[in-house]
């Protein structure tokens, strides 16, 4: 072998080996944005999941049995659990604001540990993306889901609006 084909061979070598690093580093970066994909997606379900789970719930304390007509006689500020309502128990909740100030830890998921905290409060239906100081008869839920595991952090808000037919 001359000098001309060993400077050939070593110049093929080196143009493989910039190519295997160069694939190496595709796939790297696509399971990557895979792997937050997945992740996402998780984290919007379990977002999702607490939505409807409060939206299978009373408007408010004051109208599990029956309904009311004035906003007056809705619950006032603070917003929360009422007594004999677990903290960290949904499933004692019976009313929709019984979730301001909930955070539940998700930690028998097989791929990542995840947050969710949530706040309700009383909007107007004109405006519904500002807090109001008073009762009305919307309240909106913002939830928000962490993970370390995460790049992002997954944010969804539901408004619940009350209706009382006879």
């Amino acid at each position: 072998m001359n000098t001309g084909q060993t400077l050939f061979s070593i110049g093929a070598l080196l143009i493989l080996s910039l190519t295997i690093l160069k694939m190496n580093n595709f796939i790297l970066v696509n399971d990557s944005v895979m792997q937050d994909s997945k992740l996402g997606l998780l984290a919007v379900s379990l977002a999702t999941s607490l939505i409807e789970e409060a939206s299978k719930k009373a408007f408010d304390a004051n109208t599990v049995a029956n309904g009311v007509a004035d906003c007056s006689s809705l619950t006032n500020y603070p917003l929360g659990r009422n007594a004999g309502e677990i903290k960290d128990s949904s499933a004692t909740f019976d009313d929709f604001d019984d979730y301001n100030g909930f955070h539940h830890r998700y930690t028998h998921l097989p791929s990542a540990e995840f947050d969710v905290y949530s706040e309700v409060y009383y909007v107007e239906a004109a405006n519904p993306e500002v807090k109001v100081g008073k009762r009305t008869w919307h309240k909106k839920m913002d939830i928000t889901v962490t993970s370390e595991s995460m790049e992002d952090t997954i944010r969804m808000s539901t408004i619940y609006s009350y209706w009382h037919f006879r």
